[in-house]
Formats: C-alpha cells, sequence, structure tokens
C-alpha cells in the first residue's frame, strides 16, 4: 500500500497458531467449529495456508511494522505486541507450573543459548510444556505490568 506521500507501508506478523482444524478450499467457514479451535489450516501434517479467526485476531497476532520508500528502509518501528525475555518467561511460569517442568524448559533454554537447539524448537517445547493459553496469558500480563511501570 502506498500513502500520498510516497511511503509504502508492510505489516509482516507472528502467529500463535494454538490447536488448528482443517478446513478445506472453498469452505464458507468464518469461525472456528467449535470453542476447541484456535485457527484453521489447509492440512494439519503439512500446512500451506493458515486462517486465523476475527474472533482470536488480537489474541493470536503479533504485529511487526515497516515502513520504507521506494527500495530503502525508512524507518522501523518496535512492535507494539507483547514480549517477553525468556529468563522472565521461565521465571513467570514457575509460578504456574510444577519444578519438573520448569526444570525441562530450563535444560530447553540452556540448549538454545549453547546452540544446541534453534529458537523455534525452543518455542516449540515451551508451547508443549506450558500450553498456549498459559503462555498467551503470562506475555499478556507481563506487558500490561510494564505498560503500568
Amino acid at each position: 500500500m502506498v500513502d500520498k506521500n510516497g511511503m509504502r507501508y508492510l505489516m509482516l506478523c507472528r502467529i500463535i497458531l494454538g490447536k488448528a482444524e482443517v478446513v478445506q478450499p472453498g469452505s464458507k467457514q468464518f469461525h472456528p467449529s467449535s470453542h476447541e479451535f484456535d485457527s484453521g489450516v489447509d492440512d494439519l501434517s503439512s500446512p500451506k495456508k493458515y486462517i486465523l479467526w476475527s474472533t482470536h485476531e488480537y489474541s493470536y497476532l503479533a504485529r511487526v511494522h515497516f515502513e520504507f520508500q521506494s527500495s530503502f528502509l525508512k524507518r522501523l518501528k518496535m512492535p507494539t505486541s507483547p514480549w517477553i525475555s525468556f529468563p522472565a518467561l521461565i521465571s513467570a511460569l514457575s509460578k504456574f507450573l510444577p519444578p519438573t517442568s520448569i526444570n525441562l524448559i530450563s535444560k530447553y533454554y540452556r540448549d538454545y543459548k549453547d546452540k544446541k537447539i534453534s529458537r523455534h524448537e525452543l518455542i516449540q517445547f515451551i508451547r508443549q510444556i506450558a500450553g498456549d493459553k498459559l503462555l498467551i496469558a503470562v506475555i499478556k500480563y507481563s506487558r500490561t505490568k510494564v505498560l503500568m511501570k
């Protein structure tokens, strides 16, 4: 999109899919089939198309906004979506998860820092252990605390 001053806008997003359901091509479905599902995909085992329901947009979508003019990157705005460092996340999760789970998450975090696993793998392990609902709640709560300071 180009505005009247020639500024171009590009929106990049990070999405937490949660529990996905299959939505068939050509479907007129515009919301989850039940409260059990958070998003839709064309294929559960190897998705190429992702659907984020509008009812979940602000809970599962983290926007990163870039503005640029012509081919030069003009300015980068910091994301306004919730963010938390891994050590702070682990500390916050320790209030809700048993010590065995926190120890496992901490082990995966050390593996990540030692470059034994990727950031993506670390996030997947944390999601499996903590669950998306707890992660979302903890991240949103930490963002609220930061804004209130």
